[in-house]
């Protein structure tokens, strides 16, 4: 089923920052590398970025092969591992992130026969939005400042013609989340990319990744002012002065 966006939302901890974005488009990407080495910060770094195989140890069967001192090639069965074995390609570390909050909703279409049913799917489809729409306590402790895009595809479609223009590939999607004590099996190539752990869940992440033939590092892209399509907002005061609404 396919996801409606409805908000991009960029939480900064300084002002200066927020305003860069807002005024002049300005996307400060870190690398996958770098957030996978993020240290004493859960909210932004995590290790396992850009996992390519997840594996159960109860699902999964490792041997130890070895010569004896006879040359004789023999086998012993590994059991009873201490938890999952995951596997990361280093391919992916060079590659840029920017990184957001979305709110979005799977695409609904209701029906309704009498103008009681009428208004309470209102009141349901108003509720849903709210709820979307409402920061946690952890997304709002990122940062005192946050800029709310309001206008997704045009900045969607500036990301990309900023990334043409600067010779950089450009990928882009919401963040699928998997159970680690659950899951087993494997991403295909990029979808590693967009794929975390379900313990970041609460982030509803939309992903931009960037690639370049260029040496690896933060990057810097403008979009220009972002000021018609977007607005600054106090982090603690957003869940009260936006509001998405379903308007008769």
């Amino acid at each position: 089923m396919t996801a409606r966006i409805y908000l991009l939302i960029k939480v900064f901890d300084k002002e200066e920052y927020a305003d860069a974005f807002i005024q002049k488009g300005e996307l400060f990407c870190r690398t996958l590398g770098d957030f996978k080495r993020i240290e004493n910060d859960a909210a932004r770094g995590d290790t396992y970025e850009g996992v390519t195989d997840w594996h159960q140890p109860d699902k999964i069967t490792l041997t130890l092969t070895f010569k004896d001192k006879d040359g004789v090639e023999k086998t012993i069965p590994i059991e009873k591992l201490a938890g999952p074995v995951v596997v990361q390609s280093n391919g992916y570390d060079k590659l840029n992130l920017y990184c957001m909050y979305a709110v979005n909703s799977q695409e609904f279409e209701e029906s309704y026969e009498t103008e009681e049913e009428r208004i309470r799917i209102v009141e349901s489809i108003n509720t849903m939005l709210k709820e979307r729409s409402t920061l946690s306590n952890e997304v709002q402790s990122l940062g005192e400042f946050a800029v709310v895009v309001y206008q997704v595809e045009k900045f969607i479609g500036r990301v990309k013609n900023a990334a043409k223009e600067g010779n950089f590939a450009c990928w882009n999607g919401l963040i699928d989340y998997y159970d680690p004590d659950t899951f087993h099996g494997s991403f295909k190539e990029l979808e590693a990319v967009f794929r975390k752990r379900s313990i970041y869940k609460h982030q509803n992440e939309y992903r931009f990744a960037f690639g370049s033939h260029g040496p690896a590092g933060n990057k810097v892209i403008h979009l220009g002012s972002l000021e018609s399509i977007a607005i600054k907002v106090p982090t603690r005061e957003i869940n009260d002065k936006v509001q998405l609404k379903l308007v008769e």
